[in-house]
């Protein structure tokens, strides 16, 4: 008699859980989403990088406009007229055409690099030798001077991943420098702006 009163007990305990189970409301999954705005802000920079010093080798070829008319250092050739009376001037016309015709100029392929982020999109770059500083002086007492700088640039901003990079023309005025030697005590200066 006990088993047939837990027997009735359990399944209507089992009736009423699998009734409760399955009579149950379904409850909906809930979804939702929003975008959301980004922004950032970038500062404006402008970054250049120049050598720290330019030496220039002066070539044989360079002091004779073109062609050396000196091998090591050395040249010979004949007057015209080559031969004399006695009486005859010597010609006194200079071989060294690239001293007396003017200025010497030399290349620098690569002076400067810049990076730029303008939001204007323009840079310029000016190349100057600034008061007394074109001015090269010998140990020897001679001189040189910077007569003029080509390579100025005005232009768009080239951005920060790859640079506007820069050379310049030097004409060198070399009138003064009268001995051979090292001359020293020139500046270029390479100023940019990004309006």
């Amino acid at each position: 008699m006990k088993n047939n009163i837990l027997a009735i007990i359990v399944a209507a305990g089992t009736a009423v859980v699998g009734s409760s189970l399955f009579s149950a409301p379904a409850h909906a999954q809930l979804t939702t989403n929003q975008n959301v705005a980004v922004q950032i802000t970038v500062p404006e920079v402008l970054y250049l990088r120049t050598f720290q010093t330019v030496d220039l080798a002066i070539t044989e070829a360079d002091l004779a406009g073109g062609t050396a008319v000196t091998t090591a250092g050395i040249g010979t050739n004949f007057n015209a007229p080559p031969t004399t009376t006695g009486a005859t001037s010597i010609n006194r016309t200079s071989p060294f055409t690239g001293l007396t015709g003017g200025s010497i100029t030399k290349t620098v392929d690569e002076l400067y690099a810049v990076w730029s982020n303008n939001p204007d999109n323009g840079i310029v770059v000016t190349l100057t030798a600034p008061g007394a500083t074109n001015l090269l002086t010998g140990a020897n007492g001679g001189s040189a001077t910077i007569a003029a700088i080509n390579g100025d640039y005005t232009g768009a901003a080239p951005g920060l991943s790859t640079p506007y990079v820069g050379g310049a023309d030097l004409d060198l005025n070399l009138s003064g420098a009268t001995k051979a030697g090292a001359y020293t005590g020139g500046v270029v200066n390479v100023s940019v702006t990004a309006p």
